[in-house]
């Protein structure tokens, strides 16, 4: 207030000052594109826009889990679809070195060591910096490779990290390269199926020129073919699993950020029209001012 003034000019300032901030709040509406800037503004509608608001950052968390999830699982699934290629790659040296093995041994041998060399790599696959076979121990790998030793086992890791949806149910474990390659049976002798354990016993046949074993070594080539398709069975289910919930995820987060809309935005037209009738009360409220006094503001 102005001492000085009368009563009918204070009044008038003080109305044309409640003008002045309903045009700077309809401004502000418009210009950030939010109804409500400040608490104030919708104390009551504040409660609801917290709890819109973290809902939906929790479902964009879910969701990078999630596509994270899914690169490495689109990985592991290439990765062991080029591991079944590889066994039965392995399988048809094995029935041709069942029969000619004396006169192209040192090329099969050779064939079969790059066959382990490559699946070495793939069960040391990494993802952004992360070794997806490797369990726990995600940072190293868990088998090497030298052709004079063959496959040696680095570490024994488990997988304990488990991916879920928004549910809290399990979507996936990952596997682990030893769960993959290298199944062990209870006494910790190569299990039936076991990938890096049949390619060895082909090469071993080889390097020994022992036709019998060449040809024995094919079943146990099979079995391997047949766990990793197994394995690769596994890997899409927790693809077509991962996918659903990132479908889920992301029609939450539609809602809710309609929801949040809804609490939260301006209404663009209804703010226009009311931008345009307060400024003609404003301009209304200066022209009549003028009649009210002649009174100086510093008289």
């Amino acid at each position: 207030m102005v001492s000085g003034l009368s009563g009918s000019l204070q009044q008038y300032l003080g109305g044309l000052d409640g003008i002045q901030s309903k045009l700077n709040t309809i401004e502000a509406q418009i210009s950030s594109g939010y109804r409500v800037n400040r608490a104030s503004d919708d104390p009551a509608a504040v409660p609801g826009i917290l709890n819109t608001t973290s809902q939906i950052a929790a479902q964009t968390q879910t969701q990078a889990n999630l596509n994270q999830t899914k690169l490495e699982l689109d990985t592991g699934d290439g990765a062991l679809q080029s591991a079944v290629k590889l066994v039965e790659q392995a399988i048809s040296l094995g029935s041709q070195g069942a029969s000619t093995l004396s006169s192209n041994q040192a090329t099969l041998v050779q064939q079969v060591q790059d066959i382990q060399q490559q699946l070495v790599g793939l069960a040391n696959t990494q993802v952004n910096g992360r070794y997806i076979f490797s369990g726990d121990l995600d940072q190293q790998p868990l088998y090497s490779y030298d052709s004079s030793t063959g496959v040696t086992q680095l570490a024994t890791a488990t997988s304990t990290r488990a991916v879920t949806d928004g549910q809290g149910d399990t979507l996936w474990v990952a596997k682990t390269a030893q769960d993959i390659f290298d199944p062990r049976a209870s006494g910790g002798s190569a299990a039936s199926g076991n990938v890096f354990a049949a390619v060895q016993s082909l090469l071993t046949a080889m390097q020994n020129q022992d036709t019998s074993a060449a040809a024995t070594s094919v079943d146990s080539l099979k079995q391997a073919d047949d766990y990793l398709n197994q394995q690769l069975g596994l890997y899409g289910i927790g693809e077509n699993r991962v996918a659903s919930a990132l479908t889920a995820s992301t029609g939450a987060q539609t809602s809710l950020t309609q929801q949040l809309s809804g609490l939260r935005d301006t209404d663009m037209a209804g703010a226009a029209v009311e931008l345009n009738q307060v400024s003609i009360q404003q301009q209304a409220a200066m022209s009549a001012g003028a009649k009210i006094s002649q009174l100086s503001l510093f008289s």
